[in-house]
Parts: C-alpha cells; sequence; structure tokens
C-alpha cells in the first residue's frame, strides 16, 4: 500500500511574473508535513500540470522529492491525453523520486475500450512505478467503466483506483469488484465520508490546503471508529468544500490562500481571476467559519 490516509493534493504556487514559486512551494510542502498529511499528490486540476511543460513539472516533482525527504510518499500525475507523451514523463518521474504516478484519463481524444485499455498499460509498464488509474468524468469528459478498470488490475504495478466523482453507486461497485489489494481512493473532499465508509482506504483533499488539520482529523476521527466526531467535522466544513467549486479548480482554492496570506500567485491561461462576487462569497464564509478575520 502506497498511502492510507488523508493526501493533499497541492497548488502550484506561481510568481508576479507567472514561474514556478519554488521558495513559496517550499514552506507549503513543511506546513503539510507538520500537520500530519499521508502523501502530497501533484498534478490533477488542482496543479495546474495541463498549463505546464514537462520540464516544468518535473521541476516541481525534484523540489517537493527534496523537500520531502522520503517522510510521506510523493505521488505526481504524469498521465495526460497523449500516450508518447505520458510515457516520457513517467520515466523521468521516476528519475525524479517519484513515489507512484497518478494516469488520468484522457481527455477531447477519448478512445474505445482496446485503446484505453492499452493507453494505461503502455504508460504503466513503461514506469515499472505503482500507479494510480484516476478517473474523474467531470473533467476529462469520459467515465472509465468499472469493466475497464477492474481489467486493467492484473497490470502488476497498477495499485489503485482514484474515483473522483460524485456517484456513491461508483464507489460501491469499484470496491465491489476491486481485489482485495487494490486500493481505492477518493478523489473529492466532498465525498469522503461515504467514499471511507464503502472501503475507501483514503483520500485526497483540495481543502487540505488551507485546512490541514482538518482533513486529516476527518480520516483519523472516521478510522478510529469515531465516526460522529468524522461526520461533526466534515459537516462543519462542508460549506467551505462546496465553496471551493464556486469556478473551476485551482481558482477558488487559490484565491482562498491568498486571502489567508499564503502568497501563492495567480494561473495561468486559460484560468483567471475569481469573479469578485464569488470570492466575496469565500470571505464571508472565512469570517463567518472564524478562519479569517478581514
Amino acid at each position: 500500500m502506497i498511502f492510507k490516509g488523508c493526501a493533499i493534493n497541492l497548488v502550484t504556487p506561481f510568481t508576479d511574473t507567472n514561474e514556478i514559486d519554488f521558495e513559496c512551494l517550499e514552506r507549503l510542502v513543511k506546513v503539510h508535513l507538520s500537520n500530519g498529511v499521508s502523501a502530497i499528490v501533484l498534478g490533477r486540476s488542482t496543479g495546474e500540470f495541463q498549463a505546464m511543460n514537462d520540464d516544468e513539472i518535473i521541476s516541481v516533482l525534484e523540489s517537493v522529492v527534496k523537500t520531502v525527504k522520503h517522510k510521506i510518499p510523493v505521488i505526481v500525475q504524469t498521465g495526460f491525453n497523449d500516450m508518447a507523451r505520458s510515457v516520457g514523463l513517467s520515466i523521468r518521474a521516476k528519475m525524479s523520486g517519484a513515489d507512484a504516478l497518478i494516469l488520468s484519463s484522457p481527455y477531447y481524444n477519448h478512445t474505445n475500450k482496446h485503446g484505453l485499455l492499452n493507453h494505461f498499460r503502455a504508460m504503466a509498464i513503461a514506469s515499472s512505478l505503482p500507479c494510480y488509474i484516476e478517473n474523474d468524468p467531470i473533467r476529462c469528459g469520459f467515465d472509465i467503466s468499472t469493466e475497464i478498470i477492474e481489467l486493467l488490475t492484473v497490470v502488476k504495478n497498477i495499485v489503485g483506483v482514484i474515483e473522483s466523482s460524485e456517484d456513491i453507486n461508483k464507489f460501491a461497485k469499484l470496491r465491489a469488484v476491486l481485489p482485495d489489494d487494490i486500493e481505492l481512493i477518493c478523489g473529492n473532499d466532498k465525498m469522503a465520508i461515504p467514499a471511507l465508509s464503502l472501503g475507501a482506504s483514503g483520500y485526497i483533499s483540495v481543502l487540505a490546503n488551507i485546512c490541514p488539520e482538518i482533513s486529516v482529523a476527518i480520516y483519523k476521527n472516521f478510522m478510529d471508529g469515531d465516526i460522529s466526531s468524522a461526520r461533526e467535522v466534515f459537516f462543519n466544513y462542508l460549506s467551505l468544500m462546496e465553496a471551493l467549486d464556486l469556478d473551476p479548480n485551482p481558482i477558488p482554492i487559490k484565491t482562498t490562500m491568498n486571502m489567508l496570506g499564503y502568497d501563492v500567485g495567480e494561473f495561468r491561461l486559460p484560468l483567471s481571476t475569481m469573479d469578485p462576487d464569488k470570492a466575496a462569497q469565500i470571505a464571508t464564509l472565512l469570517m463567518d467559519m472564524g478562519i479569517i478575520d478581514l
């Protein structure tokens, strides 16, 4: 098992000139190491890898690996919609110290069952690192069937599935068909409690960028058998989780982090500054929750 618990999906901080802010990145990693997260996840929509080239992605990975010093796993997204690019990036990620890879569903150039199986197999086999297949139908526009995922689990270094939908039935079906040694990971804060109740071994949190102790507490309380406390913490922060969906990820989380003084910078186009009315909603919520005093 690569990790069991709550992983943070880290944002990528940028400078005023839209370059990677490595000093800020190191500070963020140190904060999360001190708050007990079980793994650091790089990429996905939160990390803005879709707007970064391969050299930049590897430089982020190397910086985080250097700061983490093997204390917890570093898991990086190397799977994109281009198999050749994904294979090359996966090999580079292994050489740069990644502990595991995330292979996302190809977006825009959707394929058939045969193509999808070969796409994932090629990436996994080329890297030889432990790999997670990620299903994110909202962002990728394609829902990987449980049948395809089940067929992929025979590849020896595919160790888990990250389900990022809000479909509770999909979580149930996946856990029912997956072998016991294949991890089921929840990729959505709002599904953490339901997914854990169905046998997920952990979840990847965006909320943890601003409230790492809260995300960790939800998992810890649940696994300690204190379900009522896990629910209480979850419900107390559900409105904030929902607010982080007011605009496409990571616009709301980076906007919130800047409000809280993390200074993670802006975005790369096509992502842009958050709508002022929506940003005001988040600011009001932060004040109501006592997280910030503006």
